[in-house]
């Protein structure tokens, strides 16, 4: 299982502390430019519907709260140890990465007009759902010969990457809701009482993602709460554009 990366065991360690502050928060974090970048367009992507953009990274911690900047931070730098890798393995594991900007774009479309869901939160999900494909990639990365078998890495992600990003996230101390995007995000037949949830959100933006590459049909209850089945993402108005543009933000 990946360490803990540095900067996230300090901003962890800091808002357990109970004496941290929005000021001394930014200054942290503020340390590493690149993370300071990709938390504000983060933060900006989640409120594109706002007139006027949050400019100033405390501004941005607040609007987040604590305890899903803690989770950001960690999410944002465990997607960041996708450049450490090369070749086949490196090219791969890339794609999830790429994969993951898609679900977390879709998920906060859904999320934004669904009661209950926060679409911040919504976006993270989507983010950190294959988050534990990591480990399995940094195995293959040691292993040459099933770095070269496309098939048999595939089939070592599919079996392995929920169980593995449950335990992660777990270590991590992440909400028990991220921990249940994680482990079960894969549940297309997943039905439960009650309101739309997280883990429905990520299945659904999943699910779509899929079937935009793979042109399949799939039937599932939580597509069928999002109004998917009848009403797909292809066919509403300005649906596609939106995710494109929030996906582009995310990358750039």
């Amino acid at each position: 299982m990946p360490g803990l990366p540095d900067l996230a065991l300090r901003v962890r360690q800091a808002i357990a502390s109970e004496s941290a502050t929005l000021d001394s928060l930014a200054r942290l974090i503020a340390a590493d430019a690149v993370l300071t970048t990709r938390i504000m367009k983060v933060v900006n992507a989640a409120a594109l519907r706002r007139a006027t953009p949050v400019s100033r990274l405390d501004r941005a911690i607040g609007a987040l709260g604590f305890n899903l900047t803690n989770s950001l931070v960690t999410g944002l730098c465990l997607l960041r140890q996708t450049e450490r890798y090369s070749g086949a393995v490196g090219e791969r594991l890339r794609a999830h990465h790429e994969h993951a900007i898609e679900v977390a774009a879709i998920a906060h479309y859904l999320a934004q007009s669904t009661p209950g869901l926060d679409e911040q939160e919504a976006l993270l999900a989507g983010l950190i759902h294959d988050i534990g494909a990591l480990p399995v990639f940094a195995f293959a990365a040691r292993q040459s010969e099933l770095a070269r078998d496309a098939a048999a890495l595939d089939g070592l992600v599919a079996r392995h990457h929920p169980s593995f990003g449950a335990r992660i996230l777990v270590e991590w101390h992440f909400p028990e809701r991220f921990v249940a995007v994680a482990a079960e995000h894969e549940h297309a037949d997943r039905r439960h009482e009650g309101p739309t949830d997280l883990l429905d959100v990520v299945i659904a933006a999943n699910l779509q993602s899929r079937q935009r590459v793979q042109c399949m049909e799939v039937d599932a209850p939580a597509l069928e709460r999002f109004n998917l089945i009848a009403d797909p993402l292809a066919g509403r108005d300005g649906a596609r554009a939106a995710i494109e543009a929030l996906h582009r933000t995310l990358v750039a």
